[in-house]
């Protein structure tokens, strides 16, 4: 059993998820953007191929961070303490803030009487935080339920590689007897981009990796594990598009793009090959936990959550697709990315400024601003 260890932060993670946070922000402005001609273009596929990136790094380094977490407290989460407790109430309020940023109406009373179906499905749809804030409830159930780390960690890894072998085929079934609310989980044909299946064995991959980095910086022989990790995601690279060339294929209507196990292990391997390079950048060159990626990573939930209402508006009025829509050109759409981007990197910065110069006041201001939002929708 692994024991507590002392506060560490591993800066390259922070760094591989402010790339993500960083792209993530060019993604969501271009794709609302961006003219429908130029996304037919043949930059255009190239672009989102590099874009489809963002979300699986945005998970495997949540799996990753949520090793760095049980390696700390393992023995609180086993014995039921209140640290226990706050982790799953932080699970929770993520997940509540994934169903906000699609409210259809940001108002109890309007909320109460809505019955458009099509509405209701929008709210419900499965997004990133809910793909985190799900797995990683579950990966604490079997924390608790286990109780030893290799058998959870074990455990873990065969459901995430048996999340990724069957997605393709649950994600074809027919959920249309199902709950409203537990449709987008299972398939994106309920107004889903990311349902569960496949996309959370991305973070449970991460997971997995973090595991193996954290026994290996115990052992004192991390740089053989991230040898061992490299080349195993570049063998995993290989076979995946070797497998996809067969002239034959297990699934029926199988489609490279959509959830095949080749298309995850390729990305999952990229994924893995930035965080080695990342690694081995840290060890030659120290990463300052002030550099701009891994300030965005620290912050990436208030990021994510600022700039997506600023990109898309949800509920509210202002936004840049109402205000521009799919009109602009790419040095129009890149234009704005990097003006929103420093925008957030401003705000980001100053948050981060004002939790570390008085943590109390940077309190008061987060309940001020989280309650005033939950009274103006009981009361408007």
């Amino acid at each position: 059993m692994m024991k507590s260890r002392p506060p560490t932060r591993f800066h390259f993670v922070d760094v591989l998820r402010g790339w993500a946070v960083l792209v993530m922000i060019e993604t969501h402005v271009v794709n609302a953007l961006l003219t429908d001609a130029l996304k037919e273009e043949t930059p255009f596929k190239i672009l989102t191929f590099i874009n489809g990136l963002v979300a699986p790094s945005f998970l495997f380094c949540a799996g990753f961070a949520f090793a760095i977490s049980i390696s700390r407290k393992w023995q609180e989460f086993v014995e039921l303490t209140p640290s226990l407790g706050r982790y799953v109430l932080k699970l929770l309020f993520i997940l509540v803030i994934a169903y906000s940023l699609h409210i259809p109406r940001f108002s109890l009373r309007e909320m109460s009487a809505l019955t458009d179906e099509q509405l209701w499905m929008i709210f419900y749809q499965s997004d990133i935080l809910q793909v985190i804030s799900l797995t990683l409830l579950g990966l604490v159930t079997l924390v608790v339920v286990l109780r030893k780390q290799t058998a959870m960690m074990g455990t873990a890894t065969t459901i995430g590689l048996l999340i990724v072998f069957f997605a393709p085929i649950i994600r074809e079934l027919d959920y249309s007897g199902w709950p409203i609310w537990l449709r987008p989980y299972m398939t994106m044909k309920y107004a889903s981009q990311f349902p569960l299946f496949p996309w959370s064995a991305f973070l449970i991959g991460g997971a997995t990796v973090g595991y193996g980095f954290i026994r290996a910086d115990e052992r004192k022989n991390t740089e053989r594990t991230m040898r061992w990790l490299a080349a195993g995601a570049a063998a995993a690279i290989a076979v995946s598009l070797v497998v996809e060339l067969l002239p034959f294929t297990v699934y029926s209507n199988h489609d490279f793009w959509r959830a095949s196990p080749e298309f995850f292990f390729v990305r999952f391997g990229i994924i893995s090959l930035l965080l080695v390079a990342l690694w081995w950048k840290e060890q030659y060159r120290a990463t300052s936990s002030r550099s701009v990626l891994a300030l965005f990573g620290k912050e990436s939930l208030l990021v994510y959550v600022a700039h997506l209402l600023i990109v898309y508006g949800y509920t509210f009025q202002f936004s840049f697709i109402r205000l521009w829509g799919h009109s602009l050109s790419y040095m129009e759409s890149f234009g704005l990315a990097v003006g929103l981007t420093i925008a957030m990197y401003a705000m980001a910065f100053t948050w981060h400024w004002l939790k570390r110069a008085d943590a109390r006041i940077a309190k008061a201001a987060e309940v001020a601003v989280l309650g005033g939002t939950v009274l103006y929708f009981i009361v408007k």
